[in-house]
């Protein structure tokens, strides 16, 4: 990252809801914060799979790591 990038962290309360949009081709995630605001993240079909499995992955590691304490 060079000196123009800008990181954007948003804390969410709630999922408000998801779409499918672009006739399949984009995913509309909507995300609540605690004081209400909303933000909606647009993001490629392709790039919600591989969150998907990722996010699959991860939490199972995570879980697996509590179980063995």
């Amino acid at each position: 990252m060079d000196h123009t990038d800008r990181i954007t962290v948003v804390g969410i309360a709630q999922l408000a809801g998801v779409e499918v949009i672009d006739g399949g081709d984009t995913v509309a995630v909507r995300l609540r914060a605690a004081d209400d605001r909303e933000i909606t993240l647009l993001v490629p079909q392709q790039i919600a799979a591989d969150l998907h499995a990722n996010l699959g992955v991860g939490l199972q590691e995570a879980q697996d790591r509590r179980r063995a304490r």
